[in-house]
């Protein structure tokens, strides 16, 4: 028993150690995003998630009150951004605001097929 016990824990710590390649692909775009869109959106969160050669980017945008941004010219920059990948086929934006008090609410969201 004690021998199953210590397999088992061994087993589910690998489990938890490995990254895939893709895992470190979406930290390096998420701090791509942060260092480059930082001039334009002050306080937001990026979540970049790769699968089958398609992109999602999710933008949570913090505060008490919605931007007043041009959308399509962030979704644009965001799309200047991650240009250099050119394994990408599809990339799916999503810009939200992760409102303090209440639900959070879509302000932006469109795909885009490079």
């Amino acid at each position: 028993m004690k021998k199953f016990l210590f397999l088992m824990t061994v087993v589910s710590a690998l489990s938890f150690a490995s990254d895939s390649p893709q895992d470190i692909l979406e930290d390096r775009i998420e701090d791509q995003l942060k260092v480059k869109m930082s001039s334009v959106l002050k306080k937001a969160d990026y979540d970049v998630t790769i699968v089958n050669n398609s992109m999602n980017i999710e933008v949570e945008l913090e505060g008490l009150t919605i931007p007043k941004l041009n959308f399509d010219n962030v979704a644009k920059d965001i799309l200047n951004c991650v240009d250099t990948n050119k394994s990408i086929d599809d990339i799916y934006i999503v810009i939200k605001h992760d409102a303090t008090v209440g639900e959070d609410k879509i302000l932006y969201s469109q795909y885009f097929n490079k």
